[in-house]
């Protein structure tokens, strides 16, 4: 259920901001809901950097979430999105699996979780397997507006280029409208931290920042994003995102 604005746990942990709102239903016999979610996008950028070389991807999840008790629950799911590293075609697909549990104390909302990265059909050699630790909490200082902090760990990131953290934080504003269409606003920052910056295809530690705004009607969604970063090179200039969506 990754971001495509963020790239981070903060979508996964919160349920919301890198793929589309989603129609929960309940489960027969299961104490909890289950959805579903396809998306296509122009470009697939995480955390500020093109993962479908700036070419169009193809994206969907499925997302399982329960309440165990009053006030704290879990959720597992996975997402998958079509990938393009430029790399002779070691990788064209990526699939992310994720779990957590999420407490409610007061105005907060927290989360605790894991997301594991793979990428099927890649050479082992590339390492480009990856696992991520994530903490989130949330807050709703005024009706329609919440703010949320996170911050993801991985102990080896993407290309085993070593310790990777990434502090974030985002907002998002639900636009009050009088119509069957939602509106929302939302925006991201994020600072990755990579131990060895060149193993992955930048020459220093980074920021990546978005602004989106996206419609959803019945189970359609359309979003548009305005995606960018301080890192200099090829990695993925400023672009607008679009995505075009649907959630069951």
């Amino acid at each position: 259920m990754r971001s495509i604005f963020t790239g981070s746990f903060l979508a996964v942990a919160m349920a919301a901001t890198s793929l589309p709102a989603m129609a929960e239903g309940e489960l027969d016999g299961l104490p909890g809901e289950l959805s579903a979610n396809v998306a296509f996008v122009n470009d697939y950028r995480f955390r500020g950097i093109t993962q479908s070389d700036e070419d169009p991807a193809v994206q969907g999840g499925l997302d399982y979430s329960a309440e165990l008790t009053e006030g704290f629950g879990l959720y597992i799911g996975a997402w998958g999105s079509s990938v393009d590293f430029n790399d002779g075609d070691e990788a064209s697909i990526e699939i992310d699996y994720y779990a957590g549990f999420t407490k409610t104390l007061g105005p907060v909302d927290l989360s605790l979780g894991g997301v594991y990265y793979t990428y099927p059909g890649a050479s082992d050699a590339l390492n480009y397997d990856y696992f991520e630790i994530a903490a989130t909490a949330g807050v709703s200082p005024i009706e329609n507006f919440s703010l949320t902090a996170g911050y993801n760990y991985s102990p080896e990131y993407f290309g085993e280029s070593g310790e990777y953290h990434y502090p974030s934080a985002s907002f998002e504003y639900a636009i009050p409208l009088k119509t069957p269409i939602a509106l929302t606003l939302g925006g991201s920052i994020g600072y990755n931290m990579i131990e060895d910056e060149a193993t992955f295809g930048v020459t220093d530690d980074y920021t990546d920042w978005s602004l989106s705004l996206s419609a959803n009607y019945n189970i359609l969604n359309l979003s548009v994003a305005y995606v960018d970063n301080d890192e200099p090179g090829t990695i993925g200039d400023a672009a607008f995102i679009f995505t075009v969506g649907a959630s069951f």
